[in-house]
């Protein structure tokens, strides 16, 4: 008996450690599937750099009305299809010129309450006016007391007053009748149209955004290394991909005096002319900075979205590179100092070496020290 009771308790051991080597472990977390490139060499010379602009109008308004009330008319123009609609983007607009208005009735009548005030205050300054001189004379002639004259000036003061106040609320009635009215303060294109007929407006509804396109503004961002070669006045040539061939010549108008604090650069302003009003809103141009007396600066060109912030540090820029340990790749955070940007990609002159594999799709998601799978 006890030799049976001795084989069952070995046999529930076997069973128990049977089961417990069997037990599966806690799965280990997934590796995050990223795609790579391997940094190389570019020149990104400051004495010849090409940056890629983005071109804007010289002179862009939004038009808004400042009354309340519904649109009532919107300018008619003749279509390319020779039928009339109303104005639209593309079209062109001249100084002055009537674009949409808003109903009116309201101030109308304000204009003509305050026009009537006016007249009876005029009337009432006119008899005023009569009484004071007639008593003046009287009481120069020594004929009415002292205090009858004081009577008369302070009437003739009062309706003076209520001339001056009068003329104060119409000149405003007729100012908030004119706010009805939608004119273009320029020569210019229509960029867009906001409202149709019978919208309501308030004060600040914008109802069309209109430019003046006889001049471009070539926009792009330089490094803190290329700003300090470039020079307000100096004439630069760009090329754009809807003219190819074209060349266009501008001139320096603004530099920017301190660094856009997202992606560290300073915006360089090159106006271009457009007479011929080729040039639109949005297109890009490219152009080469002919600085001199610079030595030329190697950095990395990393694409755009290889770019993140360090965990906790929203002041600087960072990317993540694999490096592989233990027949294992993980994810490491490089801090990076940022230079110009151009097309979709930026130059890197500090944080990484060449031949480094720098994380592009997937950075968002990894973390230092996490385990990385390399994909295509």
């Amino acid at each position: 008996m006890l030799q049976q009771l001795s084989k069952l308790v070995l046999l529930a051991a076997f069973v128990i450690g049977a089961f417990g080597c069997t037990r599966d472990d806690p799965p280990a977390p997934p590796r995050i599937a990223v795609t790579v490139l391997t940094v190389s060499h570019s020149e990104a010379a400051s004495g010849s750099g090409a940056y890629t602009a983005s071109l804007q109008p010289y002179q862009q308004v939004s038009l808004a009305f400042q009354v309340s009330g519904y649109v009532d008319s919107i300018k008619q123009v003749t279509g390319a299809d020779g039928r009339t609609r109303e104005l639209q983007g593309g079209d062109l607009v001249n100084a002055r010129e009537l674009l949409a208005t808003a109903n009116s009735d309201t101030y109308q009548a304000l204009v003509a309450q305050s026009q009537s005030a006016l007249a009876s205050a005029e009337a009432s300054y006119v008899r005023a006016r009569q009484d004071f001189d007639r008593d003046a004379e009287l009481q120069k002639q020594k004929v009415i007391a002292q205090a009858t004259y004081d009577q008369a000036l302070q009437v003739y003061q009062s309706a003076h007053s209520q001339v001056d106040q009068s003329q104060a609320a119409l000149r405003e009635a007729q100012v908030k009748l004119d706010y009805c009215k939608l004119t273009s303060p320029m020569d210019g294109v229509v960029l867009d149209r906001h409202i149709e007929v019978g919208s309501l407006v308030e004060p600040t509804t914008v109802g069309f955004e209109v430019a003046d396109l006889s001049d471009m503004k070539a926009i792009f961002g330089v490094s803190d290394m290329q700003v300090g070669e470039l020079k307000q006045g100096s004439l630069q040539t760009l090329t754009a991909e809807a003219m190819p061939g074209v060349p266009l010549i501008g001139k320096i108008t603004s530099i920017a005096p301190n660094a856009d604090p997202a992606t560290r650069t300073f915006d360089v302003e090159v106006t271009v002319p457009n007479k011929d009003g080729k040039l639109r809103s949005g297109m890009i141009a490219s152009l080469q900075i002919a600085a001199t007396g610079a030595p030329a600066i190697s950095s990395a060109t990393l694409p755009l979205n290889a770019i993140v912030r360090p965990p906790h540090d929203r002041d600087d820029f960072a990317v993540y590179v694999v490096e592989d340990r233990d027949g294992k790749s993980f994810a490491r955070l490089r801090k990076v100092s940022l230079g110009e940007i151009v097309g979709n990609e930026i130059a890197v002159s500090k944080g990484v070496s060449i031949g480094d594999r720098v994380i592009m799709r997937g950075a968002m998601m990894v973390s230092e020290g996490a385990e990385v799978r390399v994909i295509p």
